[in-house]
């Protein structure tokens, strides 16, 4: 998970970028675990933790980070293996 991510969802729509920290976050997001326990796994703050979720909400233009997970798994940007 070392190089940026993207995705394009329509051929109209720009591709999506996610860092290597926002795919990390969307990650821990995906097995369920809180921003304040993403936080104690990634040694970062819990308010950095939801920093990166604000991007990746926006990015993805969705509401929640369970709207988040299901589009990255849909769109094959979320390997939880």
């Amino acid at each position: 998970m070392d190089t940026p991510v993207s995705i394009s969802v329509t051929n109209t729509e720009p591709p999506i970028y996610l860092t290597s920290r926002e795919q990390q976050v969307l990650l821990w997001c995906a097995y369920g675990k809180t921003s304040w326990e993403i936080g104690q796994i990634l040694s970062c703050k819990e308010s950095t933790v939801n920093f990166h979720i604000g991007n990746i909400l926006r990015k993805f233009a969705v509401p929640t980070r369970i709207a988040a997970v299901i589009k990255a798994v849909r769109y094959g940007m979320l390997d939880t293996h």
